[in-house]
């Protein structure tokens, strides 16, 4: 009997609720790595379980005659639903190997590979690893002296050597039209009614310590030519209709000449696409007008700026090679060229200090005057492991869990640390607040239009916002409480 050419890829669920987010995105990770297995004949089952109702029967009816089962995660509730795939299929008699892939696992791939349901890792980049897993698997051979992979046999884990990063260009174009119902992942965004996710290269040269790709990636960046990109946005507009584009690339900026190209070429081509991308402040207020100009042409919505904090002696912590003056000067750039500009915002930094924290909350407010809105996210510190941040926050007490069982169950979303009390997380709340309705963006303004209630909140929740910012008063927060009150009577009005 043949062995048969068929693999099974898993992007367990990323959350325990059902309302978590408005969007669902097409699974990347899984696109990523089946490419060259659909380019070399291999049979491959796309699973997302964010999207499949019954997901765990559809997982183990495809795994009864599969080479292996490959799991996507990142920390928190993909491991947890990761193990509820590898059990199920366990508990249905079926003996593949069950490879693991991602962030976590590329993190603490020794860790990882311990666990019972875990025959392998792949570290790191998986598209050539995990094609030679499988060659391995159809040929009947053991995979153990594959490069880039950690694994535990009677109790002794070895890692192999690292592979080297390859170059991107070489693989095939994603194949979205191999997913269930593509048009599912088509998203009402600011960039386009009809808007898909893209990735255009790995990895980020940053060495920021509380972000988990220069443990990936060792700060190295592949990027797509222009040439390729545009062929890729050409296919997606072909395909599925796209009119928008949401970069995930972890940074998308990092080379202006090849930005500009791929610009110029979607001018050229008259691709008629909006887009957002992720960039870094000090990058924006150095590009020529000539890079402006044709980022603004092709359809450029928005700057997606990490900026995570206001206070200079933060950023140096984190090593985010940037200071405040980098994030106002960003705004000033993107404004004057009449480009949106989004930051996202962290605080709750182990061991930041009060005054720490006012110096972001001013920050966020100067480039909230300078693009006359407010443009910010605020997020709570979510430790990353395997870096120096993860292991300060360690120090102050935060419990480090010691097996895939207990990350799975590890929250990075909520900031439940040791020294993040809910009281300090309703503080930032309230402040977030006063700033969303004092500066409030069009959104706000969208949203005051559909109904008298929402109006009439919005208009007073602008009001005393607007003057708590003009005073710096963020004390005695009862129109806060308030304004909680009016908001769920007009969500329900």
């Amino acid at each position: 009997m043949s062995t048969p050419k068929k693999v099974v890829l898993l992007y367990p669920r990323n959350h325990f609720g059902k309302g978590y987010h408005p969007w669902t995105w097409a699974p990347l990770p899984l696109l990523t790595v089946s490419a060259p297995l659909f380019a070399e004949g291999y049979d491959v089952a796309l699973i997302d379980a964010n999207v499949e109702p019954r997901w765990l029967d559809l997982l183990v009816e495809s795994c009864r005659d599969s080479l292996l089962l490959g799991v996507s995660c990142m920390t928190g509730p993909q491991i947890h639903f990761g193990l509820e795939a590898a059990r199920a299929v366990r508990a249905a008699g079926m003996k593949l190997p069950i490879v693991w892939g991602g962030y976590h696992p590329s993190i603490l791939p020794e860790q990882t590979s311990r666990n019972q349901h875990a025959d392998a890792v792949v570290r790191g980049q998986g598209e050539p690893t995990m094609l030679e897993l499988a060659g391995k698997l159809s040929q009947g051979e053991d995979f153990t002296d594959v490069d880039g992979i950690t694994f535990t046999r009677g109790g002794e884990t070895v890692s192999n050597p690292d592979r080297p990063v390859a170059d991107i260009n070489q693989f095939p174009r994603l194949p979205y039209e191999k997913l269930r119902s593509p048009r599912q992942y088509l998203n009402n965004m600011h960039v386009g009614s009809r808007s898909i996710n893209y990735v255009s290269s790995q990895g980020c040269p940053a060495r920021c310590q509380f972000c988990a790709e220069p443990l990936v990636y060792g700060r190295r960046w592949k990027a797509y030519t222009p040439d390729r990109v545009l062929s890729d946005l050409e296919f997606l507009q072909s395909f599925l209709d796209v009119n928008g584009v949401m970069y995930f690339d972890s940074t998308y900026f990092v080379n202006e000449w090849r930005a500009r190209e791929i610009s110029k070429g979607m001018i050229e081509h008259r691709m008629r696409l909006g887009w957002a991308a992720n960039a870094r402040a000090p990058q924006l207020d150095k590009f020529s007008q000539e890079t402006f100009t044709a980022l603004k042409q092709s359809g450029l919505w928005a700057f997606l700026v990490g900026a995570e904090s206001g206070s200079e002696s933060q950023l140096e912590a984190m090593q985010k090679d940037i200071g405040p003056e980098d994030i106002i000067a960003a705004a000033r750039a993107a404004t004057r060229h009449g480009i949106k500009i989004t930051y996202s915002f962290i605080v709750g930094f182990p061991g930041e200090t009060e005054a720490e924290i006012e110096q972001t909350w001013r920050v966020m407010e100067k480039v909230s005057k300078i693009v006359g809105e407010y443009n910010s996210q605020l997020h709570f510190y979510a430790p990353t492991p395997g870096n120096a941040l993860y292991e300060k926050a360690a120090g102050l007490g935060m419990r480090q869990p010691q097996s895939l069982e207990e990350w799975a169950s590890f929250n990075t979303v909520a900031g439940s640390l040791p020294w993040m009390s809910k009281g300090f997380q309703n503080h930032q709340r309230q402040r977030e607040f006063y700033l969303v309705y004092g500066y409030p963006s069009e959104w706000v303004r969208r949203r005051a239009s559909c109904s008298r209630m929402r109006r009439a909140y919005v208009s007073a929740a602008s009001v005393i916002s607007a003057a708590r910012c003009r005073r710096q008063f963020w004390g005695f927060p009862l129109d806060w409480w308030l304004l909680k009150g009016m908001r769920s009577a007009a969500n329900t009005g």
